[in-house]
């Protein structure tokens, strides 16, 4: 079994990125995304756990030397597909990012940039925006997911910060 925990849109929220992280790490993770803005505030997220960190960079992010522009990762032979999102324009439709995943034979894709939580299964892919350590702008609480993959079955959950 695996767990990933899934973090986005920090925008500088040092205090709620420590606190996912920390949850995260009471769950189990095996490993850490941070899907961008800000990336520097992934490294960071080393620091309280000694955790393979993949870092993505976001809108904010165009300038860092950090990060990537997306990642596809294999977990218990499952493709990972991480991104922040703005490249694919999701937030006018996921519809793109859906077909890119599919072309990369991605099962899961993460993205963030919308600022707001979706967890959903398309054909066989599951999608995932954790939403926003920073809270979102539809009035949304600050928020992060994590992913698991046991037994070549693949859920997803989706937490508040309190």
């Amino acid at each position: 079994m695996v767990r990933i925990g899934v973090l986005s849109d920090s925008h500088g929220n040092i205090a709620n990125l420590q606190d996912a992280v920390i949850k995260l790490n009471h769950l189990g993770v095996d490993a850490v995304f941070h899907l961008g803005d800000y990336v520097r505030d992934a490294q960071k997220i080393k620091v309280w756990c000694h955790k393979p960190v993949y870092s993505i960079k976001g809108n904010c992010d165009i300038n860092s030397p950090n990060g990537l522009n997306f990642a596809r990762i294999k977990f218990e032979k499952k493709v990972v597909f991480a991104t922040h999102g703005h490249l694919y324009n999701v937030k006018q439709d996921i519809d793109s990012l859906y077909y890119e995943a599919e072309q990369k034979n991605a099962d899961i894709v993460l993205f963030g940039h919308t600022h707001r939580k979706l967890l959903l299964r398309k054909n066989n892919i599951l999608m995932m925006n954790p939403g926003s350590l920073i809270g979102g702008r539809y009035s949304e609480a600050p928020s992060y997911g994590c992913i698991e993959i046991k037994d070549n079955n693949i859920s997803g959950k989706l937490f508040e910060l309190k």
